[in-house]
Order: structure tokens, then C-alpha cells, then sequence
């Protein structure tokens, strides 16, 4: 890495991610990376929105590097491109997805960028009901960038990678039981891209607990007790899909 960067992650890391240190790489940030987000990607998603995107993907990388440093050099030109990808990738999947069905007959264990494509609206979806228990949408984003970046989509694999940025074992195992691709209690996700119409689906008991365990609510015993809040906030924007999780 280069020295700047380096540092600021150490220093970040070592004082366990206090606001201070925090708060200097969050404005290098703002000046290496967010500051300088080509301007098609500004026009393709909005200004507002690529900001942000670049500000949640950047922060992500960072606390990956600090966890697992590299072996070979890391630059901040290296961390704008992967910024960089992540956004256009964001912009080609959105367009992709616009052309397709979206709806699917299956959702496999190891999912093919096609298929993936398809899922983008149920996982739009899925998100407002997470932003609607109560989780703000940058947190959405993040974890479900977390969550679907497979190859494999176990409850197993999903509640490992969610857990890796940070997310309490209970919401990331409940964020993993929305997401799963396995046949026993079918997912959130398999039972909307199945054609099971979005109503039913998120009027199930079993559902309804499992979105408000992965917001971070309290879980009752009874699944029949598990309710929502209040409707979703303007910043669900509906980018999120597949588009967003591909992004890798």
C-alpha cells in the first residue's frame, strides 16, 4: 500500500475503528475516491447515488484490507479502480436486467451472472422489507453486497461472509435465511424468483421473522408475533439487485 493509505488503515484498525482515525481515512476517502468517480458513472446512476455507492464500496475494501493486508502492493489508484469496476458493474447490470424476465425457475447452489441478472427485483424487493424493519439502506447495501458474493449461497457461506464485515451472528444468520439457495424452508429470495407472488410471500410468519431478525429487532419465539414498522424510506433508490452484488 502506499504509505498514506497504509497508514491511515493501521491507525484505523489498531484504535478499533475510533471516530477520530476513522474520520481522517472517511475524508481521504472523500477526496481519493469519492471526489473522483468518472462522471458517466455520475450521469448513469445520479450524482447523489454514485457518491454514496463509491463512499459504501470504498469503506468496505478498506476494512478488508486492514483485515487481510495483501501481499503485493496496494495503491489508492488500486482501490479507485476496484471502486471504479464495482460502480460500472452496478450500471451494466441495471441495464441487463431492464431487457430480462425476472423471473426465474430455480435458484441453484453455484449461480450463474445470468441468472443472477434475473434476481435483481426480488432483491430490490427484499431490501425495502429490511429498510422497512428498520435498517438504514447503506446497511442494506452493504450486507447484502456481503451476502451474495458466492460463490456459494449456503446459509453456511452467506452467514460467514456477513459476518466478516462486522454483523452480529443472529442478523447475519437471519439475513442468510432470506438469501439461501437450499431446498429445505426455502428462502425469501428462492420463493419470489420461484413466481410466489411478493404479498404471500412476505405475509409468512417464517419471513416476517426472519426480516426482522436480520434488521437487528427483537425475535419472538412465535413467528406469528414477528411485525414490521413503518413503510420504506425515500432512500431505497431500487439500484440495489443483483446489479449491487455482483459488483465484486
Amino acid at each position: 500500500m502506499t504509505e498514506e493509505l497504509q497508514a491511515l488503515l493501521v491507525e484505523a484498525a489498531e484504535s478499533g475503528w475510533a471516530d477520530d482515525p476513522s474520520n481522517r481515512l472517511a475524508q481521504a476517502i472523500e477526496r481519493r475516491i469519492v471526489a473522483e468517480v468518472p462522471s458517466r458513472l455520475r450521469m448513469a446512476l445520479g450524482n447523489d447515488e454514485a457518491a454514496q455507492l463509491a463512499r459504501v464500496l470504498a469503506w468496505e475494501r478498506c476494512h478488508r484490507l486492514a483485515a487481510q493486508p495483501p501481499a503485493g502492493q496496494v495503491t489508492w489508484g488500486y482501490l479507485a479502480n476496484m471502486v471504479r469496476w464495482r460502480l460500472a458493474d452496478v450500471v451494466r447490470q441495471d441495464a441487463r436486467r431492464r431487457q430480462r424476465h425476472p423471473l426465474t425457475d430455480f435458484l441453484p447452489e453455484r449461480v450463474q451472472p445470468a441468472l443472477l441478472e434475473e434476481l435483481g427485483p426480488h432483491l430490490d424487493r427484499i431490501g425495502a422489507q429490511l429498510e422497512r424493519a428498520g435498517l438504514a439502506v447503506v446497511e442494506v447495501r452493504r450486507r447484502v453486497v456481503a451476502a451474495s458474493e458466492g460463490p456459494s449461497f449456503s446459509k453456511h457461506a452467506i452467514t460467514a461472509r456477513v459476518r466478516d464485515i462486522g454483523v452480529p451472528r443472529e442478523q447475519a444468520e437471519g439475513l442468510a435465511r432470506l438469501l439461501h439457495s437450499g431446498p429445505i424452508r426455502r428462502s425469501a429470495l428462492s420463493q419470489l424468483a420461484s413466481g410466489r407472488s411478493a404479498d404471500e410471500v412476505f405475509r409468512d410468519p417464517m419471513v416476517k421473522l426472519w426480516i426482522n431478525q436480520a434488521a437487528g429487532g427483537v425475535v419472538s419465539r412465535n413467528p406469528r408475533a414477528a411485525t414490521l414498522g413503518g413503510p420504506p424510506g425515500p432512500l431505497w433508490s431500487g439500484r440495489l439487485g443483483m446489479g449491487m452484488a455482483r459488483t465484486a
